[in-house]
């Protein structure tokens, strides 16, 4: 499957800025799944086509119950804008 073109909005890079090193990493390897597969996680209800919502979340280690998660649109043909990206204190299913 070809790679899927990525960008990042404004208050995406600013986050982005604000994250640890770990954070960064775990937003590096959540983006390269979002690259192969836009689809690859939950979908936001109500968005309007052509662009789809969603958002991915990737636990920041193995064994940890914080994780990053990354929000984004997806429109076909056009690629993947990468909304922001949120510390999330949640424990993940």
């Amino acid at each position: 499957m070809n790679e899927v073109p990525l960008e990042e909005a404004e208050p995406a890079r600013k986050a982005f800025g604000d994250l640890t090193e770990g954070e960064r990493e775990a937003v590096r390897d959540a983006l390269a799944v979002i690259g192969r597969d836009p689809t690859a996680d939950r979908e936001i209800p109500g968005w309007r086509p052509p662009s789809v919502e969603y958002t991915y979340t990737t636990p920041l280690a193995r064994d940890s119950a914080e994780a990053i998660t990354v929000v984004y649109t997806h429109t076909p043909g056009m690629g993947v804008t990468v909304v922001y990206y949120f510390r999330d204190p949640q424990v993940l299913d």
